[in-house]
């Protein structure tokens, strides 16, 4: 069985031909190694490859099987409790060259196993057996017990404590937050971060970078929202750029019962609440040069003539208040001369109003900046194009106006790397989601993608392969928390 298995070439090249590989990890050995198994026997597959490659912090484990038995592994892996990620593109599986049956495969080694009607072959990469015949080939001397015909099955199996890598759940230093951290009372003015291992509640004040799948982000946001409103709703502000925080936060109890007096709810892609927004309204507190220079910084984005620009402030002081009145203003400027300049002009707000959807919203010039700072704004409009760009730009830019203001920023985070500059003063209190790291600031690292979670190791974490690890790990209500160069885990 085992020479039909392993000696022809054509055979051989077939077999790798057609495996997929997955990424192996697992809590306990016994139910992968059973899994591992019975896939093995000729009834199933006839025989299972794994590849090995051990790690200074992490290691790496691969299954491949025949892509024809995809489905009755996902059934399995359910079954038996260990998880599969598909193989990135990058990770190349050696070829296995001579293979020598095992009892017990070598976890110190980088080596290609093959597992047929439950034994073991193997193949150590870069070693000694490489190249030269593809037969098994049994160790020097007595055949061990488990391999004599009669004498039961072979005794390989996983480490019995999953290895860095190969582990399924998150490996944590066990260290405790710094006391600062940790508040019995929580208040409006600091953010909270989650529970420690030990459940005791974390918060923190100032700024927050928060990294992460979008979905898992916006759960986070959820409850932090819920709980500040709860507290104080007061000049709480939250950004939605994506469209899936504001409309969810709609739904809770605390924000319900604020709908109206005292918080504006506006949802540009909404059917239950219409309405209309001015995003050249004066936020409060702001004087009339600071807003003729907000006008002009968000204009200038739209690629204006720096005529158009400088249009602007005779516009404010014309007592242009609107989108509507800037337009009807620029047809008088026009008989006055100014063509390049009112051309240019022209040219963006036609096409910021291209669109019906938010043409409606800005021909009904209302100012939702005014709730501020007694009351709450929650803002969502999914940036889809650029119309929609601009329009989020004019509320964060408006909103950084208010002092004092709790602002959450969620979706935008390209946005911010284009419309917000060095020159433009952040509130103290602020969270942004996947955006650019903000200055004195904490990072929040949630449930992540394997690529991104590469990418953040390395730029958080000095090429950390445990970090970069342990966040893709995470659960859905699972967190690390970076601070003061020490990694926490939380849930919330």
């Amino acid at each position: 069985m085992f020479k039909k298995l392993f000696g022809k070439r054509a055979a051989r090249e077939k077999w790798a031909a057609g495996l997929a590989w997955f990424r192996l990890r697992y809590l306990e050995p016994g139910g992968p190694t059973r899994c591992i198994n019975l896939l093995s026997r000729p009834q199933v597959c006839g025989r299972v490859a794994l590849y090995y490659r051990p790690g200074e912090a992490v290691s790496q484990l691969y299954l491949g099987i025949p892509e024809t038995h995809l489905r009755l592994l996902q059934r399995m892996m359910a079954d038996f409790g260990f998880s599969l990620k598909p193989k990135p593109p990058e990770e190349v599986i050696p070829v296995a060259g001579r293979m020598t049956a095992v009892t017990d495969l070598p976890w110190n080694r980088a080596f290609v196993a093959h597992i047929a009607n439950e034994f073991a072959f193997v193949c150590l990469v870069g070693g000694e057996n490489k190249g030269g015949a593809y037969l098994p080939a049994p160790p020097l001397g007595e055949p061990p017990p488990s391999l004599v015909p009669g004498r039961g099955l072979a005794t390989w199996r996983l480490p019995d404590k999953p290895l860095p890598g190969l582990a399924l759940k998150p490996a944590w230093n066990g260290g405790q937050p710094p006391a600062h951290l940790i508040a019995t009372e929580p208040g409006p003015h600091r953010w909270l971060l989650g529970r420690s291992q030990s459940g005791l509640p974390l918060h923190v004040a100032g700024r927050i970078n928060i990294y992460g799948r979008q979905e898992t982000v916006a759960d986070w946001l959820v409850q932090q929202v819920t709980q500040m409103i709860s507290l104080d709703h007061a000049n709480l502000v939250v950004i939605d750029g994506a469209g899936d925080l504001v409309p969810r936060l709609k739904r809770k109890a605390v924000v319900t019962r604020l709908l109206g007096e005292q918080l504006a709810y506006v949802d540009m892609d909404g059917t239950s609440l219409a309405g209309g927004f001015n995003p050249l309204a004066a936020a409060p507190g702001e004087t009339e040069v600071a807003l003729v220079q907000r006008w002009q910084r968000w204009i200038q984005g739209m690629n204006v003539h720096p005529q158009g620009i400088e249009l602007l402030v005779q516009a404010q002081w014309d007592g242009v208040e609107d989108i509507p009145g800037l337009r009807k203003w620029l047809k008088q400027s026009e008989r006055q001369g100014h063509y390049a300049a009112v051309s240019s002009l022209g040219l963006a707000l036609n096409r910021l109003t291209a669109s019906r959807v938010l043409r409606e919203w800005l021909e009904w010039p209302a100012n939702r900046f005014d709730i501020l700072p007694e009351g709450a704004l929650f803002f969502a409009c999914k940036s889809a194009g650029w119309d929609r760009q601009q329009l989020l730009q004019a509320v964060l830019l408006g909103v950084m106006q208010v002092a004092n203001v709790r602002l959450i920023v969620h979706g935008v985070g390209k946005l911010w790397h284009t419309g917000i500059s060095s020159e433009i003063s952040l509130p103290s209190h602020l969270i942004l989601s996947n955006g650019p790291l903000l200055p004195q600031g904490h990072l929040v690292f949630t449930e992540t993608e394997a690529a991104v979670a590469g990418r953040l190791a390395a730029r958080f974490g000095h090429l950390d392969e445990q970090m970069a690890e342990n966040l893709q790990l995470l659960g859905r209500r699972e967190a690390v928390i970076l601070v003061e160069g020490q990694l926490i885990f939380a849930r919330w």
